[in-house]
């Protein structure tokens, strides 16, 4: 009897809130008649007329206003409720581990990201594991979920989906182009110590650009090679040689004027940062969130021109 009281009361106010029988049946998913049958089982419940009925409109009786003023509250509370409770058994509970080979471990805004994610779903706990290797990328022995790796790995256990781009600037401090001079053409470059990317237990000695939309190499040498892109911006800093890195990381040295932008007129392809995961294994809810959140969170915070030649976007999207 009291559990049906509760339910008759909260179905007057939701007729109240509707204006109408007819509305209130509709966003509680029942029939008119059965509306109007469980108020009137309401008010002979009371013993009072809660409702006045006419044709055109419903009106409270005072008895009805004293009610509804009473329990909107209460019935507002038990939506909220039960809301909450909707969005707990719903929510991603577990543990990311995710493993990176990329420029986008070294992205300065990535720790604020991840910071973010972690505070908007503070039940998933996440593990970041940087590795240098193509035999460290083995998703089946070390179970890890993703990977963010700087090129296409796909094969017969792997997939990568492309993730983002890096817009890749080419720079060298003012002490080295004191003592060695700047490079004016690509082929220039031969002729200077060039810092090498270390990727897969080898140096990259080739650097992409475009001619004419047409993807090239130039081949480039230099005493000093680094897997992490952080160390080969420090030897640049201190005037060891000329860098192709991120504008990310060389934005800020840039407008400093401790690093100088180089061949301006070249177009280098972009860094590619790759999405790479065991074949069969399917993206979990909880991974989907990290990456749409990490995605929306880039696109938020792009940055302004440092110099002219650089784009505005330090990402560059797929639809």
């Amino acid at each position: 009897m009291h559990n049906e009281l509760i339910g008759d009361v909260l179905l007057f106010i939701e007729v109240v809130k509707a204006g109408s029988l007819s509305a209130a049946a509709r966003r509680m998913g029942i029939s008119k008649p059965s509306v109007s049958r469980r108020l009137t089982q309401l008010e002979t419940t009371l013993k009072n007329l809660l409702i006045k009925r006419t044709t055109r409109k419903l009106s409270l009786t005072e008895t009805g206003k004293i009610l509804f003023d009473q329990c909107s509250e209460i019935s507002t509370t038990f939506d909220e409720a039960i809301q909450e409770i909707t969005a707990h058994k719903t929510r991603q509970t577990g543990k990311i581990k995710i493993g990176f080979s990329s420029y986008f471990a070294n992205d300065y805004r990535a720790s604020q990201m991840i910071a973010k994610f972690m505070q908007l779903h503070p039940e998933i706990s996440v593990e970041l594991h940087s590795f240098t290797t193509s035999q460290d990328i083995d998703l089946i022995g070390k179970d890890f979920d993703l990977y963010f790796t700087d090129n296409d790995l796909s094969g017969a256990k792997l997939i990568s989906n492309l993730y983002c781009k890096y817009k890749l600037i080419c720079c060298a401090s003012p002490e080295y182009i004191k003592h060695h001079g700047a490079p004016n053409l690509l082929t220039d470059l031969a002729k200077h110590n060039c810092l090498l990317h270390y990727l897969y237990e080898q140096p990259v000695k080739q650097w992409p650009y475009y001619e004419k939309e047409k993807l090239k190499f130039i081949e480039v040498n230099g005493n000093f090679c680094a897997s992490r892109s952080h160390l080969l911006l420090k030897m640049a800093r201190a005037g060891v040689g000329i860098t192709l890195l991120p504008e990310f990381e060389v934005s800020r040295y840039i407008k400093s004027k401790e690093l100088i932008v180089l061949l301006k007129q070249v177009k280098f392809q972009d860094a590619e940062v790759y999405v790479t995961r065991y074949r069969h294994k399917n993206i979990a809810k909880k991974l989907q969130l990290f990456l749409d959140h990490i995605k929306s969170s880039i696109i938020a915070t792009q940055e302004v021109n440092l110099v002219s030649n650089i784009q505005q976007n330090f990402y560059h999207y797929l639809p």
